[in-house]
């Protein structure tokens, strides 16, 4: 599940009380998809619905989400859609989040694998967050580390993001090293939703995103792409 929810979900209420059952979902417009050094969509819609409770000192969380190319680009471009079970916590001086995440490809036949990820946000200048991933089936891995400001203005919040990571492919071809930065902005629309915006630049020391495309097939590939989206989450 590749929605925005380490930045953007972490600022709506959670369930306020133990065992009581607190739902979320998200929706993102945008202008490409961009994951880990990669292009995995065109323009698309994102959306994802879930719930969590209260357990122990966290919470755990299920959720659905959905990846939708669109326009006429869109079959250059895969369906995804994953299904989550995790578990995210705080602690002293930091945050943190475990989860299994089951993608699939409807319609185009390709593997659906099993997806174990992790992330940790520490309480710290410029809020440093170190995530990474495995596939359990392809035997990818990968790190990636961010940091940025975040800053008020009215009603509006705003933050700037570094972004370094690596994928190592379990197949043996050559690692995918990038990075990037995003920009992005949001406000809150009454006491359980908020909207914003956002533009993601990355380079990689590959050719991983479209440059050109025809008739529905990638022609002509660049090591860097640009995203430009808008977003709408919200809790209840």
């Amino acid at each position: 599940m590749r929605l925005a929810g380490s930045i953007i979900l972490g600022t709506l209420p959670v369930a306020e009380a133990a065992a009581e059952i607190g739902y979320f979902s998200e929706a993102i417009v945008s202008s490409s998809v961009i994951d880990r050094g990669e292009q995995i969509g065109g323009p698309s819609l994102e959306i994802a619905i879930g719930a969590d409770v209260a357990v122990g000192a966290g919470e755990v969380y299920a959720a659905v989400y959905r990846l939708t190319p669109f326009g006429q680009d869109q079959e250059a471009f895969a369906d995804e859609f994953d299904y989550t079970v995790g578990y995210a916590w705080e602690g002293e001086g930091y945050a943190a989040d475990v989860s299994a995440n089951w993608l699939t490809y409807p319609g185009i036949g390709d593997e659906p694998s099993l997806e174990l990820a992790g992330e940790i946000g520490f309480d710290a200048p410029l809020n440093p967050t170190l995530a990474g991933f495995y596939d359990a089936e392809f035997e990818d891995y990968g790190l990636e580390v961010t940091a940025g400001p975040e800053w008020d203005a009215g009603n509006w919040t705003s933050y700037l993001i570094g972004r370094l990571g690596f994928v190592e492919p379990g197949d043996g071809s050559e690692t995918r090293s990038y990075g990037g930065v995003e920009i992005g902005t949001l406000r809150p629309v009454g006491d359980r939703a908020e909207i914003g915006g956002f533009a993601r630049f990355e380079v990689a020391n590959q050719d991983s995103f479209a440059d050109r495309i025809e008739n529905g097939q990638i022609v002509d590939v660049t090591d860097s792409g640009l995203a430009v989206g808008a977003f709408i989450v919200a809790s209840f």
